[in-house]
């Protein structure tokens, strides 16, 4: 066997560790087991509180920054952190950071902030092998992963950005959440979001209000919501109102299901909301992702309608769009009625890994797969 097949069988092997680990896979423990043992510490990287999970071999290393999305277990969850260790056991060094907001479903500059500060820390890092880093994500986290590889401080130091299930256009993700309908084309579709939608809607326009005594207190009682509860959530309306006048306008947006009101009620945003909405949408940044972008969703999926991931795909050269049912939104399923979907999804793993281990070019990659 020539050294190039050797390579192409170990990187689909780690490939289908990887995709196994997230799976749970039969069998996948045996495979998980490829590798020797890594070495995980939690520490502060660019002042957020991080996993980092490092290979048992010498440095430097591929590196990779993992951005999960909306979970209280933010970087502790089981799955993410069997992720790590998959991917560290496959060479790579892989930053987990808790990122500010995002466990309970908020999105905001300064959480976008972050992201570019930590992944321009690992790209910095003497571990990091020629100073370029992978981006990954799942759902707001894969959101921020794009935005991330688009920041002008990034862009020519990223090998790939794999995500799982972003949405493209807040603008449309506040259509949806209010309204239960999205832009598809020239119409208007209908999707009807799980109620925690909402409520990270809420938290996350709440966040982007000037701080005062009075707005702090109502990100206090927004974050204290339990959109898990069973029960009906109810926003604070006097929280808001005693906030102030921006704040008022956010409540008028959010309390509204009229689909013909929306667009009146987002222009009379405040402006400096509507700029950082503008902001938190990887569909205005997508000129500017310059490395290869795997993203992967499912036809029918629970928070963003597939036509959030199709605008990206539309909106770009760089993405190359993976639709499958073995996913429901950002948690991957293991079913028999999908398994016949399985290779398309092992296809995007493999793409992903070869990108961020410095594998042969994209296209290279497309014409196996």
């Amino acid at each position: 066997m020539s050294h190039r097949s050797r390579s192409a069988l170990r990187a689909r092997t780690q490939a289908l560790a990887i995709l196994g680990t997230t799976l749970s896979l039969p069998g996948a423990s045996v495979l998980t087991r490829i590798g020797r043992e890594p070495t995980r510490s939690d520490t502060l990287v660019a002042g957020i509180s991080t996993t980092v999970v490092r290979p048992a071999t010498d440095p430097p290393w591929p590196a990779l920054v993992f951005m999960n999305g909306a979970t209280p277990d933010g970087r502790s969850h089981p799955v993410v952190q069997r992720l790590g260790v998959a991917l560290a056991r496959a060479g790579i060094g892989v930053y987990i950071p808790d990122l500010p907001g995002v466990a309970g479903g908020e999105l905001s500059p300064r959480t976008l902030a972050c992201s570019v500060a930590v992944a321009e820390a690992a790209a910095g890092s003497a571990d990091t092998a020629d100073g370029r880093i992978a981006l990954a994500g799942v759902s707001i986290g894969g959101t921020l992963a794009l935005l991330a590889a688009a920041d002008p401080r990034l862009q020519n130091r990223i090998s790939v950005v794999a995500c799982v299930a972003p949405f493209g256009d807040l603008a449309e993700v506040m259509r949806l959440a209010t309204t239960g309908t999205h832009r598809d084309g020239e119409r208007l579709g209908h999707h009807v979001a799980p109620p925690y939608l909402h409520v990270g809607l809420a938290r996350s326009l709440a966040a982007m209000l000037a701080v005062t005594p009075a707005t702090s207190a109502l990100c206090r009682e927004l974050r204290e919501l339990d959109p898990d509860s069973g029960r009906a959530v109810e926003l604070p309306e006097r929280a808001f109102r005693e906030a102030g006048a921006d704040a008022q306008r956010l409540y008028d947006l959010l309390a509204n299901t009229d689909t013909a009101q929306f667009d009146r009620l987002y222009e009379a945003l405040p402006v400096h909301v509507r700029s950082a909405a503008v902001s938190l949408s990887p569909i205005r940044v997508a000129r500017h992702l310059h490395a290869p972008v795997e993203i992967a969703t499912a036809p029918q999926d629970r928070y963003f309608p597939i036509t959030e991931a199709q605008t990206l795909a539309a909106a770009s050269p760089h993405v190359r769009l993976t639709v499958t049912s073995l996913l429901a939104h950002a948690t991957p399923r293991l079913s028999a009625r999908y398994l016949a979907e399985l290779r398309r999804l092992d296809s995007f793993f493999l793409r992903s890994f070869r990108a961020a281990t410095s594998g042969p070019p994209l296209q290279s990659l497309l014409e196996q797969t």
